[in-house]
């Protein structure tokens, strides 16, 4: 999902620095590439120093989108002491990271609040340049892109709606064009820009739907009243109020191998979490020679919150990302930071039937909330298919046939007729 956000904000700036060339934009090229630059070089730059001051795990992905944000909302640089106001909003924007946060959750999008900060001291707010009408067509574009990876149509959607609802409500009551008014706001406003970039940052949504709807709403309502960055940090107050508070740092006590390169992971946390089966986290392990992938993953917790410790289940492939690399390589007692608790795909409150589809390492959610099942002796009335190539990929087997007691009916398919065992229960 990062290097997807990066690629897309550079793909932004690329091409205004190619519409600034023809004319198409108002600054120079030049100036928007001088602000990247200066940008990426303070915000990297920054950002190494904190992390070594807080003893906290960084992110190279982190930096860059951050930098690339602020570049795409803030004025280019046209001398000196612009480009020094840049300089500033980027060591702003880092520290804020570190600062005001939770045990090292940060509370604000960063950059968000470092232009709120330049708009208070430097008189020099986010100009959201980015929202002109020769660049809507790749705002619009990059920013489907991003809802379709994450599946936030409902989320972005609520957003864009509360706003431009509240516009055709403005617009009736001052009785103005309505067509032109609320054509204006989709092409020349930051509306696109914030929902699809900002407003999804992982770091400062809330970790349910309902959480996230109703902040995707404040923040889509505020817009049209206050500055739209303002409007953000409020929403952000809002998530983190509703969200976990803190960052885990648990300790790998113990790797398991589950299949030939499926490999299970328990970690022992010094504070139990609170989570709901079938959730999922955001887990960022330091390592050398970091990849372009990063050092950030998200996995499902596979295990219940009847047990004492987290369990992750990993698949393996031979050319892996350094992350993984980095994991499997692990000893006992290494660290791992864990947060961003989120996911919404867990059991319903109703007695309904059930039928659980999956197939290889897909099975963890399942794994988590028949385990949960399990060990409360709850009964439930579900089919569980599990599908895999070869019969030695299977993991889990034994907690799903013991599950029959609860009401499990599991089902195994393998799809690879050249080793198909001659009987498989199930």
């Amino acid at each position: 999902m990062y290097r997807l956000v990066l690629y897309i904000l550079i793909a932004y700036i690329v091409i205004a620095i190619i519409e600034a060339l023809f004319g198409l934009l108002s600054f120079s090229p030049l100036s928007i590439l001088v602000s990247a630059i200066a940008f990426l070089i303070v915000c990297l730059l920054s950002n190494k120093i904190l992390a070594k001051i807080f003893k906290a795990p960084t992110s190279i992905e982190s930096s860059y989108i951050t930098a690339l944000i602020l570049t795409s909302i803030v004025t280019p640089a046209n001398n000196q002491n612009s480009l020094l106001v840049i300089a500033l909003i980027g060591i702003i924007a880092m520290t804020s990271k570190y600062l005001i946060a939770v045990r090292h959750k940060h509370i604000f999008n960063p950059a968000a609040f470092a232009v709120v900060i330049s708009g208070i001291f430097f008189s020099n707010p986010a100009s959201w340049w980015i929202g002109t009408v020769s660049l809507a067509p790749v705002t619009i574009i990059g920013g489907f892109l991003i809802v379709k990876k994450l599946r936030f149509f409902e989320f972005v959607s609520i957003f864009i709606a509360s706003f431009l609802l509240l516009t055709f409500i403005t617009a009736i009551l001052n009785k103005s064009d309505v067509f032109v008014v609320l054509s204006k706001t989709l092409i020349y406003s930051s509306l696109i820009f914030m929902g699809t970039v900002m407003l999804t940052e992982p770091q400062t949504l809330p970790p349910k739907k309902v959480y996230r709807n109703i902040y995707a709403s404040i923040v889509g309502i505020l817009s049209i009243y206050i500055l739209p960055e303002i409007a953000l940090l409020i929403g952000n107050i809002f998530s983190f109020l509703v969200s976990l508070k803190r960052k885990l740092t648990p300790e790998l006590v113990e790797k398991n191998k589950l299949a030939s390169n499926i490999w299970e992971f328990v970690f022992k946390s010094q504070k139990k979490l609170d989570f709901v089966p079938g959730q999922y986290m955001e887990w960022t392990l330091s390592h050398q020679n970091t990849d372009s992938r990063g050092n950030r993953r998200f996995f499902t917790i596979a295990s219940s919150p009847t047990e004492e410790n987290l369990k992750l289940a990993i698949r393996f492939e031979e050319k892996g990302s350094s992350f993984k690399r980095a994991l499997f390589e692990s000893e006992k007692n290494k660290t791992i930071v864990a947060g961003n608790l989120s996911g919404d795909f867990i059991l319903p409150k109703n007695k309904q039937k059930l039928a659980f589809i999956a197939g290889g390492i897909g099975i963890t959610p399942f794994r988590s909330i028949i385990k949960y099942l399990s060990d409360r002796k709850e009964v439930k009335d579900i089919i569980l298919i599990y599908s895999n190539s070869e019969e030695k990929e299977i993991v889990y087997k034994d907690l799903f046939d013991e599950g029959k007691m609860i009401g499990l009916k599991p089902f195994y398919t393998l799809t690879n007729n050249e080793n198909m065992p001659t009987k498989l229960c199930g």
